[in-house]
C-alpha cells in the first residue's frame, strides 16, 4: 500500500498541499510548529477517522476554513484507490468516500497505517492501557473479527459492571451475562495471545538489525488471571477465567467493577531475560519501542499481504548516531513506503530519499 498522490485543504495551518511522495522513504523536513506532523496527522485522520492528538475534529479547521478536505489516490495490490474525507465545521457533517462511495472504518480498502510518535516510547515504561491500546489498534485493522469481539466484549462488562454495582449477582441476569463476559473474553485472548506470538517472531529479527546485533528480545502476553496449565487452549482459559471471577466475586462487589479479564490484561517485554521496563535503560527501551513499531509493518503484511504506510514523527531526535543510521538504512531498502519527519538532515543520504521542506504549513521540494 502506497500513497501515490496527497490533497490537503484547511487542515491545521496547511491551507493548500498538493504532495506527489516517493513510493520509498520520505523525509519532511523543518523547524518545529511548521506543520510536519500535522501533515503525518492528516494521513492518519484519512485512514482511520480520528486524530492521534486526540483533537476533535473542530480543533483540526484551519481558523480561516469552515472545514477541511484531506484526499489521497494510493495503490493498493495492484489496485488504484482513492480516498476523501471532509469536514464541515458548521453542520459537523463528516463524510469518507472511497471511490466516490461512502465508506465505513471497517472498509476492506481503506488506507492502512502503522504510527510511530515520541509518546510510544512510553510503551514500555509506561501503564498497561498504553500496551492494550497498541495491540487493539492493529488487531482492529488487520480484522474485522477482532473489531467485533472487541465491541461486543466492551458491551457485556458494561452489563457486567453496572450489575456489580446493583448488587445483583445472585440474578439470571449476572449469570447470562457473566457467561457471556467470560465467552467473549477468551476470543480476545486467544487473538491476542495469536498476534504477540507472531509479533515477536518478527521483532526478534528486526530488533537486531536495527540494534547492531546487541541483545535479545522476547515478547509475552500476560493475563490478569491465573491459569493451571502452561498449554494455552480455549478449554484452559475459561475454566481459569471462571474460577478467578468466582475467587474474586468479594473483591468485585467491594469494588463494585469486573477485576480480572483482558481489559485488565498487559505484554511484557524482556530484554536479555530481564524484564525492559525495570532492567533496560531507556536508550534500550527506545530501541525496543522502534523495532517494536517495525515489527508492526512486517506482521501486518504477514497477516493482509501488503504493507500498511509507516508514519514517524521526530524519531531520529531520540536516536544515536548509530541507531540513527541503521534505521535510515532499513527504512531506505524497505518495500513499504514511510513518511519521516525531522528538524536535522545530518547524513541523510539524499539520493535513497525523498526530501521535502515544510515551512509555515507550505511544502516545496528540497533542491539536492
Amino acid at each position: 500500500m502506497k500513497i501515490e498522490k496527497l490533497q490537503i485543504r484547511n487542515f491545521r495551518n496547511l491551507k493548500k498541499i498538493d504532495y506527489i511522495p516517493s513510493p520509498g522513504l520520505n523525509v519532511l523536513f523543518g523547524k518545529n510548529a511548521q506543520g510536519k506532523t500535522n501533515l503525518l496527522e492528516s494521513i492518519f485522520v484519512l485512514a482511520t477517522g480520528s486524530s492521534f492528538r486526540n483533537a476533535t475534529d473542530s480543533n483540526l479547521v484551519n481558523y480561516e476554513a469552515e472545514g477541511y478536505n484531506i484526499k489521497s489516490l494510493y495503490e493498493k495490490e495492484g489496485r488504484n484507490l482513492e480516498a476523501s474525507l471532509s469536514y464541515n465545521k458548521a453542520s459537523g457533517y463528516k463524510n469518507a468516500l472511497i471511490n466516490n462511495k461512502k465508506c465505513t472504518a471497517k472498509h476492506s480498502e481503506k488506507l492502512m497505517v502503522v504510527l510511530f510518535t515520541p509518546d510510544d516510547l512510553f510503551l514500555v515504561k509506561g501503564s498497561p492501557s498504553q500496551r492494550r491500546s497498541f495491540l487493539d489498534f492493529i488487531l482492529k485493522q488487520v480484522s474485522p473479527e477482532y473489531v467485533y469481539n472487541h465491541n461486543y466484549y466492551t458491551d457485556i462488562l458494561k452489563k457486567r459492571n453496572l450489575l456489580l454495582k446493583k448488587e445483583q449477582t445472585k440474578s439470571k441476569a449476572f449469570q447470562i451475562i457473566n457467561d457471556l463476559f467470560i465467552e467473549r473474553a477468551i476470543y480476545i485472548v486467544i487473538q491476542r495471545i495469536n498476534f504477540i506470538n507472531i509479533l515477536d517472531d518478527i521483532n526478534r529479527s528486526v530488533f537486531q538489525k536495527i540494534n547492531g546485533g546487541i541483545n535479545k528480545i522476547k515478547l509475552r502476553y500476560a493475563l490478569s488471571f491465573t491459569i493451571e496449565n502452561d498449554k494455552i487452549s480455549v478449554a484452559v482459559l475459561e475454566e481459569g477465567l471462571r474460577k478467578n471471577l468466582q475467587k474474586n466475586m468479594e473483591n468485585e462487589l467491594l469494588r463494585r467493577k469486573t477485576m480480572v479479564g483482558p481489559h485488565l490484561d498487559d505484554i511484557n517485554f524482556y530484554q536479555d531475560g530481564n524484564l525492559a521496563r525495570t532492567f533496560a535503560s531507556q536508550g534500550q527501551q527506545r530501541n525496543l519501542v522502534i523495532s517494536l513499531k517495525l515489527a508492526e509493518m512486517y506482521a501486518y503484511k504477514k497477516i493482509k499481504g501488503t504493507f500498511p504506510v509507516f508514519l514517524l514523527d521526530e524519531v531520529l531526535a531520540e536516536l544515536d548516531l548509530t541507531k540513527r543510521d541503521l534505521l535510515l538504512q532499513h527504512l531506505q531498502e524497505a518495500e513499504f513506503q514511510t513518511f519521516l519527519t525531522s528538524v536535522n538532515l545530518d547524513d541523510i543520504d539524499d539520493e535513497r530519499t525523498s526530501i521535502f521542506d515544510i515551512k509555515e504549513g507550505r511544502l516545496s521540494r528540497k533542491e539536492q
